[in-house]
C-alpha cells in the first residue's frame, strides 16, 4: 500500500541525501554507458509508481523489455546500491532511471509516497536477492562448496519436516484427514500423489507405471512462455514424487527402466528452453534413480553399466550428478573388477573415427577410457592404467593425459618419448596438443635436473608467438638460472628487429652478449630471419608494464607514422592506455589523446557515442583544471557546444561538463 504524496519542503529537499548527487557520482557507480542507456527510460516515462520505503529506499516499476521492480538506496558507507529483476539485477539502466526520476520530483516538488514492508515490488526484490544470493554463491565457491550448500538446504528442509512429527502426533486421526484433504485443496500435486500412494499400496504397479509415462509424454509438449522468448521452464515435482514413490514400493527396477525415456523427453524439451532451466529439473528427476541403484535387483556390475549408459545417452549433461554418487559408491573391490572388464571389452569394440568424419573424434572412447581408468584405482588395479593409456594416446590423441600419469611416476625418458611422439603425430592437425606437449616437455627439463633444456624450449615459445606475458615469463625463468642479461637482451632485441638469435651472421645491432641458451630440442616452428618487426603493441606495453613513459611514446609515435598504416600487432594498446601511461610525463601528448579519442565517439551522432565522449572529455576538463588552465577547457567546450548545437542530446551530456562536480538537481 502506498501513503498520500505529500510535497517536499526546501529543507528536507537540502538534507536528502539523493539531492547531493552529481553526474560524476552517477557515473562512478553506474557508469557513463549505462547511466546514458538510463536517462531516455526517465524521458520517456518508464518509472511508475515511484515511492520510497520508511528507511528511504526508492522502489518503482519501470518498463523494459517487461515491467521489472526496481529499487536505490543511498548510504553513507556504502553509497548507492541497488536491485532489479531484470536479468542484470544489480546496477542497470533501470535503477538510473529511478534515481533520475526521483532527482526530478524532488526538483520539481513533485511528492513521493510512502510503502509499507508488503509492498509487492519489496517481494519481488526480495525474491530475486535470494536467487541472487545463489548465484554469488555459484560464482565464488569451488564446485564441491556448491554441493555441500545444496545438501545443507536439503538438510534443513528435513529438519523442518521433522519438526512438524510432534504436532502431527498430537492430532486425532480425524483431524488428519481433515489437514489432508484441506492440503490437497491447497496444493494441485498432493492430490495426485496421493493417488499414487494409493495405486502403489494396493499393489497397481502398472497403473502409476502408466501415470509416470503419461507425465513423461506431456513434458515433452514445450509450454510457450506467452512473451516470445522461448519455452517456459517445466515443473517435474509429480514426477519426481512418483518416482520416489515407485522405488519406495519396492519397484526400483521398474523405474530404471523409465531412466531412458525420461532422458529422451529432456532432450526434447531442452531444445526449446533457450534458458536451459529445464535442465535442473530433469537433473533432479534422474538424480532419484542414480541415488537408488542399490534398491534395484541389478548386480553391482550392472548398476555400473546402466549408469553409464545413461551418461554416454545424455546430450545436456543431466547425469553429472548422478555419475557422482556412482563413483561414491562402496562396492566390493571385485565388483569394481568385474565392471573394469566389462568396460575393456566395451573398449575395445568402440571403431576409431578419422579426424576429418567428425567435430569431436573418438570423444566416446576417451570418455569409456575415463571411465575405465576410475574403475581400475578403486579395483586396485592401478598397475593397468598407464598401458592402458599408452593405447589410447594414439588413438584419441590423450598424450599430454599419458605425459602427466608418467611424470606422476618420475619415468622421465618415457613421458620425453610421448612427448615427442605426441608432437609428431599432432602438429598439423590440433596445434594446441602440441603446444601443451611443449609445456610438458619444459615440465619434465626442470624436474629432471636439466632447466637450460626447459628454459630453451620457452624461449623458442615466445620467439613463436611473442607476447607481453611470454617476455616476463621468459626473463623471469631465465634471472633464476642467472641467465637473464642474455635472454632478455636478445628476446628485447627480437621484438624490435625480428632476428631470432643465432640465425645468420652476427649484426652490429645485435646485442653485446651471447645468447646463452642450447638449441631446443623440438622447434615451436621454421626460424626465419625477418619477423614482421618492430612489433609495436607488444613495446607498448612492455613500456607501460616497466613505466616508461618516454618508450611508450616512441613505440607509439612509430606506429602512427608506418607505412600503409596501422598493423593488427599495434592494436594491442589502446591509444587512451597510451594517455594514462605518459599523462605526467607527456601531458599535452596526452590530451591529444583524449581529445582525438572524445571527438571520434561524438562524430557517431548517437546518443551512445555521446556518452562514450564524456570519460575521455572528462580527463582533460581535470588535467587542464590542474595545470591551470581552466580558460582553456572551458574555450574548448564552448567550442564542441557550437559545433553540435543542432545536437540536443549532445548538448545534454555537454552540459554535464560544465564548471565543478555539479548536482544533478542543479542541471
Amino acid at each position: 500500500m502506498t501513503r498520500q504524496k505529500k510535497k517536499t519542503t526546501k529543507k528536507q529537499k537540502s538534507s536528502d541525501p539523493f539531492s547531493k548527487l552529481t553526474w560524476e557520482d552517477l557515473e562512478e557507480w553506474a557508469g557513463n554507458v549505462i547511466v546514458g542507456r538510463g536517462r531516455p527510460y526517465q524521458r520517456n516515462g518508464a518509472v511508475e509508481n515511484l515511492a520510497r520505503t520508511k528507511g528511504g529506499t526508492l522502489v518503482a516499476w519501470v518498463r523494459g523489455t517487461r515491467r521489472y521492480a526496481t529499487s536505490v538506496r543511498l548510504t553513507e558507507r556504502n553509497g548507492l546500491e541497488s536491485a532489479c529483476t531484470c536479468p542484470y539485477w544489480a546496477t542497470c539502466k533501470h535503477a538510473v532511471a529511478v534515481v533520475l526520476e526521483y532527482l526530478e520530483c524532488l526538483k520539481t516538488d513533485s511528492g513521493v509516497g510512502e510503502i509499507d514492508e508488503d509492498d509487492p515490488r519489496l517481494l519481488k526484490l526480495e525474491a530475486i536477492g535470494d536467487e541472487g544470493d545463489e548465484y554469488e554463491e555459484f560464482a565464488e565457491e569451488e564446485e564441491e562448496e556448491n554441493v555441500k550448500v545444496r545438501s545443507g538446504r536439503s538438510k534443513s528442509k528435513k529438519s523442518k519436516a521433522a519438526s512438524l512429527r510432534p504436532y502431527l502426533q498430537e492430532q486425532t486421526k480425524a483431524e488428519l484427514v481433515a489437514l489432508v484433504i484441506e492440503l490437497a485443496d491447497a496444493q494441485d500435486e498432493v492430490p495426485q500423489w496421493l493417488a499414487d500412494r494409493r495405486a502403489l499400496a494396493s499393489g497397481q504397479t502398472q497403473k502409476i507405471l502408466q501415470t509416470i509415462r503419461r507425465e513423461i509424454s506431456a513434458l515433452e509438449e514445450p509450454v510457450w512462455d506467452g512473451y516470445g522468448y522461448g519455452a517456459s521452464a517445466v515443473s517435474t515435482d509429480r514426477l519426481k514424487a512418483a518416482l520416489k514413490g515407485l522405488i519406495q514400493a519396492g519397484q526400483a527396477d521398474a523405474a530404471l527402466r523409465l531412466g531412458p525415456e525420461l532422458l529422451d523427453a529432456a532432450h526434447q524439451v531442452l531444445q526449446y528452453d533457450s534458458e536451459g532451466e529445464s535442465g535442473a529439473a530433469f537433473a533432479d528427476c534422474l538424480d532419484v534413480l542414480f541415488q537408488d541403484l542399490e534398491k534395484s535387483s541389478l548386480s553391482p556390475a550392472d548398476q555400473v553399466e546402466w549408469a553409464l549408459d545413461m551418461a554416454l545417452a545424455d546430450e545436456y549433461g543431466l547425469c553429472a550428478s548422478g555419475l557422482d554418487h556412482l563413483w561414491k559408491k562402496r562396492y566390493a573391490k571385485s565388483d569394481w573388477s568385474a565392471v573394469c572388464d566389462r568396460l575393456a571389452q566395451r573398449l575395445e569394440a568402440i571403431e576409431p573415427v578419422a579426424e576429418e568424419d567428425s567435430l569431436l573424434p573418438n570423444f566416446k572412447r576417451r570418455q569409456m577410457a575415463d571411465w575405465l581408468t576410475l574403475s581400475l584405482e578403486k579395483a586396485g588395479r592401478q598397475d593397468e592404467i598407464i598401458p592402458l593409456w599408452e593405447r589410447e594416446a594414439p588413438i584419441t590423441n590423450t598424450y599430454a593425459h599419458l605425459v602427466d600419469l608418467l611424470i606422476a611416476k618420475r619415468r622421465w625418458e618415457e613421458a620425453r618419448h610421448w612427448c615427442y611422439q605426441g608432437i609428431e603425430a599432432t602438429a598439423p592437425i590440433y596445434p594446441g596438443i602440441k603446444a601443451t606437449l611443449h609445456k610438458k616437455l619444459q615440465t619434465i627439463n626442470e624436474r629432471s635436473g636439466n632447466p637450460l633444456a626447459g628454459l630453451a624450449l620457452q624461449a623458442e615459445e615466445f620467439f613463436a608467438a611473442p607476447g607481453l606475458f611470454g617476455f616476463q615469463e621468459l626473463c623471469k625463468a631465465a634471472r633464476k638460472v642467472r641467465l637473464g642479461q642474455g635472454v632478455e637482451a636478445w628476446a628485447r632485441h627480437y621484438l624490435e628487429t625480428g632476428r631470432w638469435p643465432g640465425v645468420g651472421r652476427k649484426r652490429k645491432s645485435d646485442p653485446a652478449v651471447a645468447w646463452p641458451l642450447p638449441a631446443p630440442e623440438v622447434e615451436v616452428r621454421t626460424r626465419h630471419q625477418a619477423a614482421e618487426a618492430p612489433m609495436t603493441g607488444i613495446l607498448i606495453q612492455l613500456a607501460i608494464a616497466e613505466k616508461k613513459p618516454d618508450e611508450v611514446l616512441k613505440w607509439y609515435d612509430y606506429a602512427g607514422r608506418k607505412k600503409g598504416g596501422m598493423r593488427l600487432s599495434d592494436f594491442l594498446v589502446d591509444a587512451t592506455e597510451v594517455a594514462e601511461a605518459i599523462k605526467s610525463a607527456h601531458p599535452d601528448r596526452a590530451l591529444d589523446i583524449w581529445q582525438e579519442t572524445a571527438e571520434e565517439q561524438i562524430a557517431r551522432v548517437s546518443t551512445s557515442g555521446y556518452e562514450a565522449a564524456v570519460p575521455y572529455l572528462r580527463k582533460m576538463k581535470n588535467a587542464l583544471t590542474r595545470a591551470g588552465r581552466k580558460q582553456e577547457w572551458e574555450a574548448y567546450l564552448a567550442s564542441l557546444r557550437e559545433e553540435n548545437h543542432r545536437r540536443p542530446r549532445c548538448l545534454e551530456v555537454l552540459d554535464r561538463l560544465k564548471g565543478g562536480r555539479r548536482r544533478i538537481i542543479n542541471t
